[in-house]
């Protein structure tokens, strides 16, 4: 299973058991893939839920790593009081089940 497979998969689990989900997919532009989001953007997870709880979802792919940056976000998230995790193809349906449950 590829990166955006899971997580198409992830966000209409998470639709299905009421969660409101935020993505900000990255574009192809003449200088490369770039996310339109603004301030100190780079690394953000690619998934924001929220229902009665905040949750943040970094997906990774098979083989695909997780950057500095990425894992300084969810440092941030968790001191901050929310739910950080890193999915992989491996964790799902089981682990992502209970993560949203």
């Amino acid at each position: 299973m590829k990166g955006k497979e899971l997580q198409k998969a992830v966000i209409e689990y998470a639709h299905l058991k009421h969660w409101t989900v935020a993505h900000f997919p990255a574009v192809e532009t003449t200088r490369g893939w770039r996310t339109a989001i603004a301030g100190d953007a780079k690394g953000f997870p690619d998934l924001l839920l929220v229902r009665e709880r905040i949750v943040v979802i970094e997906i990774k792919g098979d083989g695909d790593t997780v950057k500095p940056e990425q894992e300084e976000w969810q440092r941030k998230f968790r001191a901050a009081g929310a739910e950080a995790y890193v999915v992989r193809p491996k964790d799902w349906p089981d682990a992502v089940r209970e993560i949203l449950e």
